[in-house]
């Protein structure tokens, strides 16, 4: 009898995929969701805002101009993973704009929310 072969004769890209990984258009899918997460946390943004200047002395939290640039940024990330094409940007790269994405959106009404009066 002969010993099994140990050594593998796979190339180092296909032995590192992972069927379990989404696809290209199913990340796109997601940033797709994003950016209507984006407008639900928009609206949660101005409600903050507003609540927060009608309420007490009459001025916003400090930090409502960090969370407009966090949502912002949050738009223009879910953009560059949906619309950028496949050659522009990696599968890793795309994942990641997306979850940047997501954070971003979530953080924006979160860091409205600071008020320290």
């Amino acid at each position: 009898m002969t010993a099994p072969d140990t050594t593998s004769h796979v190339a180092p890209a296909t032995a590192a995929t992972d069927p379990f990984t989404p696809s290209t258009s199913a990340i796109r899918v997601f940033a797709a969701l994003g950016l209507l997460l984006l407008a639900v946390t928009s609206v949660l943004f101005v409600t903050i805002v507003l609540r927060q200047a009608y309420s007490g002395d009459g001025a916003s939290g400090p930090l409502v101009d960090v969370a407009q640039s966090a949502m912002a940024l949050s738009a223009i990330a879910g953009l560059s993973a949906l619309c950028l094409p496949g050659t522009a940007m990696g599968h890793a790269a795309r994942r990641g704009t997306v979850w940047a994405q997501y954070v971003l959106a979530a953080g924006g009404p979160m860091l409205a929310a600071v008020d320290f009066a």
